[in-house]
């Protein structure tokens, strides 16, 4: 169920967050998709079919345009964090 009563921003992007990459993706695209119905519908005076059309066109390539950047970041900041560690202290002139 969802708690209303702890509805905050923190609490949102912690959980946004907690999910995979692909769910993340698939959240943000649905958000361009309502967002870009209205704004093609009535600044851009598509009629309804033409705006949905152009709408899921935009979403499916912001979904895959974060999925492929948010996995180079990822891969990227996990080998960066994998490369600091170094080697252990008996380790260091071998």
């Amino acid at each position: 169920m969802v708690n209303f009563a702890d509805l905050n921003y923190t609490n949102l992007i912690l959980r946004f967050r907690q999910y995979t990459l692909m769910q993340q993706a698939a959240i943000a695209g649905l958000f361009v998709l309502l967002i870009y119905i209205p704004y093609s519908h009535f600044l851009l005076n598509l009629n309804i079919t033409e705006s949905i059309v152009m709408a899921v066109y935009s979403a499916i390539l912001f979904i895959v345009v974060y999925y492929v950047t948010s996995a180079i970041i990822t891969r990227k900041s996990k080998k960066f964090v994998k490369q600091s560690v170094g080697p252990k202290k008996g380790l260091r002139n071998k």
